[in-house]
């Protein structure tokens, strides 16, 4: 696995014919994927979740294998799941519970050397895991880095811990497989409206998810929010990176990519994106508001991710446009407020992870 111009064809042209195995394939950026990998030429699409999905559109055309990739018993439903796939898109990814990092890295870690191994034994020929902006190490937040940033992550984020630990398999695993094209795909926060009850429940938790629901539109635009002078966020839609991974695929382009849509925002650009008003707070504040509510069971959302969110570097998408042609066709502005729309309506989709 490089991170300079991939040594396999970047040209398009491998999507047709193949067998397609997916992880993760019910959630945020799984539906999206196979709403739009649905479209193409591939042979075969299969799933694998850990509950069965309803028998609608986009998961009704893949063939599903449902087990807990937390547990040592997914190993044999894992070989069948990719015995004869030609690609892997690695999506699978517990946020929940919070409380519980043990069974965090159980799913995410351990689940993802297992996925790996069995990918081996398949003879999978490419290999794509989802990673994710906190593998990157901490940095002035105002500033844009490409896929050489380091990726040590931010040591106080269960979430990027185990990104870090994914990574780190994730090389391993092109080390011992020259033969096979490995990638990985490093965005930043991923949203989309029908994504909206699956985050805030992520994220809010029920009581806050509740509040968020009760104010009108017009009183939610008017509360002030209280944002640090070092918020910078990049946001990309769950369609662009589903256009990514299925170029990724299309092109057998190995490395690594950053994704993530224009503006950046800043605390100005935040709020002007909610038509709201900005009040600053220091950062230290902010985390010990956070600290205290998640100690007090009120919020899900570990303190960890305040320091990711304002502690690692905007994302440098130079090579994500180069090597695949991708430009996302949503604006980070304009997805946010969305987002938040939806957010406050209680939208979702209809598979078992984003249903309101």
């Amino acid at each position: 696995m490089t991170t300079e111009p991939s040594t396999t064809s970047a040209d398009p042209g491998h999507l047709d014919g193949q067998t397609v195995a997916v992880t993760g394939g019910t959630g945020n950026v799984g539906t999206a994927f196979l709403r739009q990998l649905g479209l193409t030429g591939v042979h075969q699409v299969r799933g694998l979740a850990r509950r069965q999905p309803p028998d609608t559109a986009p998961y009704s055309s893949v063939f599903w294998t449902h087990t807990d990739l937390g547990t040592p018993g997914s190993a044999g439903p894992l070989r069948e799941f990719l015995d004869g796939a030609t690609t892997l898109v690695h999506l699978a990814w517990a946020l929940q519970p919070g409380r519980e990092p043990d069974r965090l890295a159980q799913v995410n870690v351990d689940g993802t050397r297992r996925v790996l191994a069995a990918a081996a034994d398949a003879g999978v020929g490419h290999v794509v895991v989802m990673s994710s902006l906190g593998s990157y190490a901490p940095g002035n937040p105002a500033d844009r880095v490409d896929e050489s940033w380091p990726t040590s992550g931010v040591p106080s984020s269960q979430y990027s811990r185990d990104k870090v630990a994914v990574e780190q398999l994730t090389r391993e695993f092109a080390a011992a497989h020259p033969d096979v094209a490995v990638t990985v795909v490093r965005p930043t926060l991923v949203l989309q409206p029908d994504a909206a009850s699956e985050i805030g429940r992520y994220f809010l938790g029920p009581l806050l998810l509740r509040g968020a629901r009760a104010l009108p539109g017009a009183v939610a635009g008017a509360v002030p929010l209280p944002l640090p002078d070092d918020l910078h966020l990049g946001l990309v839609h769950a369609d662009d990176v589903a256009d990514a991974l299925l170029r990724i695929i299309d092109r057998r382009a190995d490395g690594a990519f950053n994704l993530s849509a224009e503006p950046v925002l800043d605390p100005a650009g935040f709020a002007a994106a909610l038509g709201s008003r900005r009040v600053p707070v220091p950062r230290a504040v902010l985390r010990a508001g956070l600290s205290a509510a998640f100690h007090a069971r009120l919020v899900p959302t570990e303190p960890g991710w305040l320091d990711l969110g304002l502690g690692v570097p905007a994302l440098d998408t130079t090579r994500a446009r180069e090597v695949l042609g991708w430009s996302p066709r949503h604006r980070g502005d304009h997805l946010l407020a969305d987002f938040v729309a939806a957010l406050g309506r209680g939208d979702g989709g209809q598979g078992p992870l984003l249903q309101p």
